[in-house]
């Protein structure tokens, strides 16, 4: 038999306070029975200190007339019991017919067997030799201890039943009240698996578990829909960008069937094709490099890098598309910790960055690569004096496959940014776009 979160929350708690109150009442019963024997005890020790105190003050004949007065005035739950005895072991007073065979020395308690309630409760004896030779017992039944034990007992196990209804009726109303949370979540996870992609897991201003949960998963949920339209328009971009080299490559294909190309003609054929395959290969590889690096296993390889190191090396490997265009590459860098990346993948990012610069900027201007050290890192710039780009476009330079109308008949995959922005991502840095007047400027941040 299955039981719900709630029933087995609302069994394990009535157990837990079932446990503990039990535990409780034990405590209290015994050491309600302890000083109740306790009591007793002292009743029997104080008896005979009374009757020790009359037999010095008014002799044996007043003891006994008290004795006999005492037991006269025994009650349904006071049973005591007596023995004055002379030296020669005579009875002078008390209804115990025989000393009653124990080792105890005088002084010290032991018990016997009740004559008024045999097989019930037992009775606390003590006695003391006195000065003439004879000896003196005084006993008390101990029922009273046991009717208050067993109305203890009694009244525990009523307690017990009514705070276990009691522990299932609020232990039931307040898992069902704490977990409402959960039932919203769920909820609203049913609604989102039928279609319902906007919807989102309602949250409170308390700003307990459940709240910073809700807003853990919604900010999931956003970014999950983020991700999910951000595929919708890379699958756009790619059926764009894509069925040109594929939609000519099969038209040269189609053409070749019905008219085979001639000899002199085969290899620049061939080569448009590889162009073409090239192109739809490139597009993957960028997609999956993407991938790689937004995974983040590629944390495992940082090192320490030396960013000055790294921006020349980029600048040497630029350098002839520069001279290509007769412009000018000016390199800026400060003194600085260590940075500790991937150094290829930030290689990669820089040669991304020059090589858009390059691209867009007119012949002969300047391209300028800086980097310095600030409290929380690096800040690196690459400032261009091309077209530049405008401000309500900035934001999705960096989406794959996005390129600016601008730039569509210029060589390129539109992956470029994209691959900076994942690899700037990689190193929990960030990347922004500027306005260059002309041109534009970008700024990376990598925090240490």
């Amino acid at each position: 038999m299955r039981f719900s979160t709630s029933a087995r929350l609302t069994l394990a708690n009535s157990a837990l306070l079932a446990v503990s109150f039990a535990a409780l009442l034990l405590l209290v019963t015994w050491l309600a029975d302890r000083f109740m024997v306790e009591h007793v005890q002292e009743s029997v020790k104080a008896e005979l200190r009374i009757l020790q105190a009359e037999l010095q003050v008014d002799g044996i004949p007043s003891t006994i007339a008290l004795i006999r007065q005492r037991m006269q005035s025994t009650t349904l739950y006071h049973d005591r019991l007596y023995r004055l005895e002379n030296a020669a072991g005579t009875l002078l007073a008390g209804n115990v017919e025989s000393w009653p065979a124990t080792n105890t020395a005088p002084g010290q308690f032991f018990k016997r067997p009740s004559r008024k309630y045999p097989g019930e409760t037992e009775v606390v004896l003590q006695w003391t030799r006195l000065a003439d030779g004879g000896r003196l017992l005084v006993g008390f039944d101990e029922i009273e201890v046991a009717q208050v034990r067993g109305d203890i007992r009694r009244a525990a196990l009523r307690c017990l039943g009514a705070m276990l209804l009691v522990s299932f009726a609020a232990g039931f109303l307040l898992t069902r009240s704490a977990l409402k949370p959960v039932e919203a979540i769920r909820a609203a996870a049913q609604r989102i698996m039928e279609g319902d992609l906007r919807h989102r897991i309602p949250t409170s201003t308390n700003g307990d578990e459940f709240d910073r949960l809700g807003e853990t998963l919604n900010s999931m949920l956003d970014r999950i829909n983020a991700l999910i339209v951000s595929v919708r328009g890379a699958t756009d971009n790619i059926a764009h960008d894509l069925r040109s080299p594929l939609t000519r490559l099969r038209a040269r294909q189609e053409v070749a069937l019905r008219d085979p190309p001639l000899a002199a003609d085969l290899q620049p054929w061939i080569e448009r094709n590889l162009v073409d395959l090239d192109q739809v290969l490139a597009t993957f590889h960028s997609l999956l490099r993407i991938a790689s690096v937004e995974s983040g296993l590629l944390r495992q390889e940082f090192a320490d890098c030396d960013v000055g190191q790294l921006m020349r090396d980029a600048a040497d490997y630029i350098e002839p598309l520069i001279e290509e265009k007769t412009q000018q590459l000016m390199v800026s860098v400060g003194p600085g910790p260590p940075f500790c990346g991937h150094r290829h993948l930030l290689f990669q990012l820089l040669i991304n960055l020059l090589d858009n610069a390059v691209k867009y900027s007119p012949v002969g201007t300047s391209i300028i690569l800086s980097a310095r050290a600030t409290a929380t890192g690096w800040e690196l710039e690459i400032s261009d004096a091309g077209p530049g780009i405008p401000a309500e476009q900035r934001a999705r330079v960096f989406e794959r496959l996005y390129r600016l109308d601008a730039s569509r008949h210029t060589p390129g995959l539109g992956l470029g940014l994209s691959v900076v922005k994942a690899i700037v991502g990689l190193h929990q840095g960030t990347v922004g776009v500027q306005d260059n007047a002309p041109g534009t400027r970008i700024v990376v941040t990598m925090p240490l």
